[in-house]
């Protein structure tokens, strides 16, 4: 076991890591915890998550192989400290959980940093070898161990009465800290959050490993944990609002919620005013209330703090690029994902043909278009083992402009659906947004021959598009008859399969809005399952999420 220390004195060091973090400092708050990181459980854990960070940041293989260098050794830091079971307490684990009420202080903070750098590890392990189904099997299993941890810790403590009420009779002697609480809940919280939001297809195989969701304790237990005046306060901060401005706003468009999202960017803005961090997040909130202009004035102001990793900016840059498309800046849109291309390395191959697309909106003869499409597939990336969908959508599509004369069906237009920008858009953008798509149905219509090799395709695209905006407009009924007319030519897609569920997904939510629930399930049910009809289709995953949320908020 390694030496006692001081608790207190060594969250004071990580809490000053993380002061560094939030005001831009971060390799001063690598360095603050670098002395201490071969001793010292917390130093560890904070020196191997900026590590972890800055990995993911610039997906640069060396900096991931030197991140799961740290993490290891930081697994191997907090191990020391870990509480060593006998034989019998081991084997006897497999079939109850574990007693925790003959640990240590220590001990129970080394049990919690174990389960949170076991996380951080899987998720690094699916991008360690980006071609290998092996990582993808090793970070399942991480997941699965990490999973395991915090369920036994909550069940024994954060989600035990008795324990925490006996523990405090200890008085200053008491082991179950707000750090002890708050870590358990913000992790078992995440973990039942996150797997509350997976399509039943993907949480079945999960729960017969014994992995299971449940939203509503999982948020109010993240809640609770970022309330509290602890280290990791202010991980579960970011975790809401990610979870309110960006997961929810994806799968399932909605309204934020404002308690949550607007107290904590209070309380934090104030506390680390020139943070780029919550910064970023403060313009995330402009942008789901629709205030484009505001969004990308603060996404600037993050642009001008001095931070030491440029990479942070790339998601301000990603973040204005979809502004000034749902502005209709075709011009601004198209710049901002070309300095992505050129400068990150998350996925070039999908920032290089959002680039074509809106440059294609904005100047459909542009010399470089043609250059853009061949180099599109070059930069795939595979996270453990398997290609990312968008990245395959992407291919598809930069292909098709090739083999079709240089030509996409408003491809800018397209992009904006499929990532669910249109809702965010001002009235004034989608009546322009509808004359644009009315236009182009027109020519597919009149243009003869046409552009491309399968016109069905792109009368079909438009007519989903048109009910997506026109919906939007009011008039549901239009969107209705505009989609029932689509889908009445669906056996007769050549090519791009995945806009027939998709369509459907549309009729589903248009009829549940309407109260008519059967049509509605009838309808979802029918996109969920297209997979049966067409092996696979382009973006299956992220409508799959989208089908399961809203079937799940049909009434019985």
């Amino acid at each position: 076991m390694g030496d006692e220390i001081d608790i207190a004195a060594s969250i004071s060091k990580a809490a000053e890591a993380r002061d560094h973090l939030l005001t831009n400092r971060l390799d001063q708050a690598r360095e603050c915890v670098a002395c201490y990181k071969d001793t010292d459980m917390y130093a560890a854990m904070a020196y191997c998550n900026i590590g972890f960070m800055q990995a993911i940041m610039t997906f640069d293989r060396e900096n991931i192989a030197q991140s799961l260098l740290d993490i290891d050794a930081a697994m191997q830091v907090i191990n020391s400290y870990r509480h060593k079971d006998g034989m019998f307490s081991y084997l006897m684990s497999y079939v109850k959980n574990r007693d925790f009420s003959s640990f240590s202080e220590q001990e129970i903070h080394a049990e919690l940093l174990y389960a949170e750098t076991l996380l951080v590890r899987a998720v690094l392990t699916f991008a360690e070898d980006q071609d290998s189904l092996v990582s993808f099997v090793k970070g399942a299993l991480k997941i699965k161990t990490c999973h395991s941890l915090y369920k036994e810790l909550y069940a024994s403590i954060a989600g035990n009465e008795a324990a925490k009420i006996a523990d405090s009779s200890k008085g200053s002697r008491k082991i179950y800290t707000d750090e002890v609480i708050g870590g358990i809940n913000m992790g078992w919280g995440a973990f039942l959050l996150g797997l509350s939001l997976l399509p039943p297809k993907i949480l079945r195989l999960l729960e017969f490993v014994g992995l299971q969701g449940d939203k509503t304790l999982g948020h109010s237990l993240v809640v609770e944990a970022e309330k509290m005046d602890i280290l990791r306060s202010f991980v579960a901060a970011n975790g809401l609002l990610n979870y309110e401005t960006i997961v929810l706003q994806f799968i399932k468009r909605e309204e934020y919620n404002s308690q949550v999202v607007d107290g904590i960017l209070s309380k934090y803005l104030e506390r680390y005013p020139g943070s780029v961090t919550f910064g970023f997040y403060d313009g995330r909130r402009a942008v789901i209330s629709g205030e484009l202009d505001k969004a990308i004035e603060l996404y600037d102001k993050c642009e001008q703090s001095p931070i030491d990793w440029i990479q942070v900016y790339h998601l301000c840059y990603w973040e204005k690029m979809w502004c000034y498309a749902m502005l209709l800046n075709w011009e601004q849109a198209a710049s901002l994902a070309n300095k992505l291309f050129k400068e990150s390395k998350w996925s070039r191959t999908l920032f290089g043909y959002q680039y074509l697309s809106f440059k294609f909106m904005s100047d459909s003869e542009s010399a470089d278009l043609e250059q853009t499409a061949t180099v599109v597939p070059k930069y795939q990336l595979k996270i453990g083992g398997k290609h990312l969908h968008i990245e395959k959508f992407a291919i598809r599509k930069a292909r098709s402009f090739l083999s079709n004369d240089k030509f996409l069906c408003l491809p800018g237009v397209e992009l904006l659906y499929v990532w669910r920008f249109i809702p965010l858009m001002s009235r004034d953008n989608k009546e322009k947004l509808l004359h644009m798509i009315e236009t182009c149905l027109k020519d597919i219509e009149n243009i003869v021959p046409y552009y491309t090799q399968h016109p069905l395709d792109d009368w079909f695209l438009c007519n989903l598009l048109l009910a997506v905006v026109t919906a939007e407009l009011g008039d549901s009924e239009h969107a209705l008859s505009l989609l029932r007319t689509a889908l009445q030519s669906e056996d007769n897609i050549q090519v791009d399969h995945f806009y027939i569920p998709y369509a459907h997904f549309e009729l589903g939510i248009l009829y549940a809005k309407k109260g008519e629930y059967s049509q509605a399930r009838a309808h979802l049910r029918y996109a969920k399952e297209f997979s049966n009809k067409v092996k696979s289709y382009s973006l299956e995953n992220r409508l799959l999420f989208r089908i399961h949320s809203a079937l799940s908020g049909l009434p019985e």
